[in-house]
């Protein structure tokens, strides 16, 4: 992320004006401000061959609208374009959400379901 910022300074140092260079910086302050989150809460499977666990995510920070991903190694991706979800019928497994605001900011976290018993 040094890098990225450090590149982005250097660019905009050569290619470009002063008040430009500015408007970047407080650009990169509020994301410090205003982060990406997510918050879940999880109902785990009942047992390991079932499929009632679920997961409802809350997205908040950052600018709206998102974009959530969800990847499991049991089910297709799923991408959807609310602030909260509600998924369901889900079993035992890692799940990993990706989600992405409107400038392109990410967040990524792994949720592992495990049964009860």
């Amino acid at each position: 992320m040094k890098n990225l910022i450090y590149l982005s300074f250097l660019f905009l140092f050569i290619g470009s004006s002063f008040a430009y260079k500015n408007t970047v910086c407080h650009h990169f302050s509020s994301i410090a401000d205003n982060p990406l989150a997510i918050e879940v809460k999880i109902d785990q499977p009942t047992t390991a061959t079932s499929s009632d666990g679920t997961l409802q995510l809350s997205i908040s920070g950052g600018t709206s609208p998102y974009t959530i991903q969800i990847i499991s190694t049991f089910s297709p991706s799923q991408v959807y374009k609310e602030q909260r979800i509600q998924l369901k019928k889900l079993g035992v497994g890692n799940y990993t959400i990706i989600v992405q605001d409107a400038e392109r900011h990410a967040l990524q976290k792994i949720i592992e379901l495990t049964p009860v018993q």
